[in-house]
């Protein structure tokens, strides 16, 4: 399993997207996205999609540059139409949009519906942070990739339905909740079918609602099936995920979760708040500092070394591999190698 730079690998990809004339803003863009991605320690969302973008760019799936359109808009609100272009590229801009919007109205919300797959969904989120906003965003899979089962359920109807939630802080990494509302995303199945790797338990059943640690049998015909998160109390995680799906879809238009057959893609909502419309920024970064040094100072269990908050392992990860480089498995590293 070779360690690359994150240079190395962003060169990497850029030179694999020259090599099918993607615009280099788009490229760069999306390029980003896959190495901030892996740099966090989300590799289910990283490089491991880049064969799977050259795919989708072959069959017309994706259509680069294409254009996002508004098909209407208010003063608070906007719904886009990205035209199956590149989504880390459409979500950017919604966020932006977002993000202006806000800066006049308090509040703004942005809904998008023919999207490919974003991607680290968090990642999106930190664009509000570092304006010293609060992001709020959940996508769907366009009514396709229907792969979690409901609770009670053996049988695949919603898809893994993530949520994520950046809050800032001043002169600090934001607070980032960024989490699927099965117990696990789908990619991370496959960076463990690509190690060779067994399943944690409790992430699969099979069609006959058995455990299984197997990741191939979810990509069998009649495949497996994730639960959704929570454990003895799954109807939580069940439940969140059927509003991520209304919020993502039926607000959208992207249509909720409804057949295997639908096409997979992302219905995007973001929902953006301005904290200087509330109170001074600075007040409110002092208050959440106060709270995450109440919150650590808890007597820690055996075995603790500290309590982390959201997304607080993320970026002691980045800071790790941008000194040791980004560890990627070997049948990911074989795929980018054969697109070269």
């Amino acid at each position: 399993m070779p360690n690359v730079s994150a240079k190395e690998l962003t060169a990497l990809c850029l030179n694999v997207f020259q090599k099918y004339n993607i615009p280099s803003d788009e490229a760069e863009v999306v390029t980003r996205s896959m190495v901030d991605a892996n740099l966090v320690g989300h590799d289910s969302h990283g490089v491991i999609h880049l064969p799977k973008y050259v795919r989708e760019i072959e069959t017309g799936l994706i259509q680069p540059n294409a254009p996002i359109e508004t098909v209407h808009e208010s003063a608070s609100i906007a719904v886009l139409d990205g035209n199956w272009g590149f989504v880390p590229v459409i979500a950017s801009r919604a966020v932006e949009m977002a993000i202006q919007k806000a800066k006049q109205t308090d509040v703004s919300s942005v809904a998008v519906s023919r999207c490919n797959e974003v991607g680290r969904l968090g990642g999106y989120a930190c664009l509000a942070a570092d304006a010293e906003m609060i992001a709020l965003l959940m996508v769907n899979d366009h009514g396709g990739g229907t792969c979690v089962a409901p609770h009670g359920g053996v049988e695949g109807r919603l898809s893994t339905n993530p949520i994520a939630c950046a809050v800032p802080i001043e002169g600090k990494y934001p607070i980032i909740l960024d989490m699927s509302t099965s117990v696990v995303a789908s990619g991370k199945i496959r960076v463990k079918q690509h190690r060779n790797e067994a399943l944690s338990k409790g992430w699969l059943i099979n069609s006959d609602g058995e455990p299984t640690t197997n990741p191939n049998e979810f990509y069998e015909t009649t495949p497996a099936a994730i639960l959704p998160f929570g454990g003895i109390a799954a109807h939580k995680g069940f439940g969140l995920s059927v509003i991520v799906d209304l919020l993502a879809g039926a607000l959208t238009g992207a249509g909720c979760s409804r057949s295997s057959d639908a096409r997979v893609g992302n219905g995007l909502f973001v929902h953006v708040m301005n904290v200087a419309s509330f109170r001074e920024f600075p007040g409110f970064s002092a208050e959440i500092e106060r709270f995450i040094n109440y919150i650590k100072s808890a007597k820690r269990a055996a075995g603790v070394d500290e309590i982390l908050m959201p997304g607080e392992r993320g970026w002691d990860e980045q800071r790790k591999r941008e000194q040791e480089g980004i560890p990627i498995d070997d049948e990911t590293w074989q795929q980018i190698q054969d697109l070269l």
